[in-house]
């Protein structure tokens, strides 16, 4: 049966980044370029005020990237299936909230848009978790991280910025004088659904501090 709008509205909602989730999300990124990184989001849903209105939104307050995956230029694996679990294992004995996912696509990406793979990959995740006892609801949020290297012919400040889209976030970090990143923060809601398991996806729009 199809979800109504307010169920669609509270199942899938609104991702906000709190400053230090998005830091984190980003340097990890960056450290890895061009690999892909990723890692796991913990946050819970909360209302917070969205150009001058509440509203119920997903909210990020950590950022945990895999220390032990192996990471390629359009791939990342989990190098150690057992540090992977007992990352699962440490979190659920925190209670730290719910869990969501994170990963990267350097330039140059074809499109700003989950991949096949992500989805199987995703659901892979999914299944083991559940395995591992998580309380796993059928709909997974996944950030996607796009990222491009930019090489400058003359000198520019260090530092960032970052503004908005419709629904992506986009920041511009220069790490010296003479290299920056472009990058370009989406999130994506996964859907399985049981009766064929074909993922429906759902983009939303993500939301940082500095720009509300």
């Amino acid at each position: 049966m199809p979800l109504t709008k307010s169920e669609i509205m509270d199942k899938y909602r609104n991702v906000y980044l709190e400053a230090g989730s998005f830091r984190s999300m980003v340097m990890s990124a960056i450290e890895v370029y061009n690999r892909e990184t990723n890692g796991c989001l913990i946050g819970r849903n909360a209302v917070r005020n969205i150009y001058g209105k509440n509203v119920h939104v997903f909210s990020i307050k950590n950022v945990y990237p895999f220390l032990t995956d192996r990471r390629k230029p359009s791939q990342v694996v989990h190098g150690n299936v057992a540090a992977f679990r007992r990352v699962l294992d440490s979190l659920s004995s925190f209670k730290a909230g719910s869990i969501a996912g994170y990963h990267s696509h350097p330039y140059p990406y074809k499109g700003i848009k989950l991949s096949k793979s992500d989805i199987t990959f995703i659901k892979d995740e999914l299944k083991t978790m559940r395995e591992r006892g998580h309380k796993i609801e059928d709909s997974w949020l996944e950030l996607l991280v796009c990222i491009k290297r930019k090489d400058y012919s003359r000198p520019h400040k260090k530092g960032w910025s970052v503004s908005d889209h419709p629904k992506k976030i986009w920041s511009l970090v220069r790490t010296d004088s003479n290299t920056g990143y472009e990058i370009i923060i989406s999130a994506f809601w996964v859907h399985f659904r049981e009766k064929n398991k074909k993922a429906v996806i759902k983009e939303v729009p993500v939301h940082v501090p500095w720009l509300l």
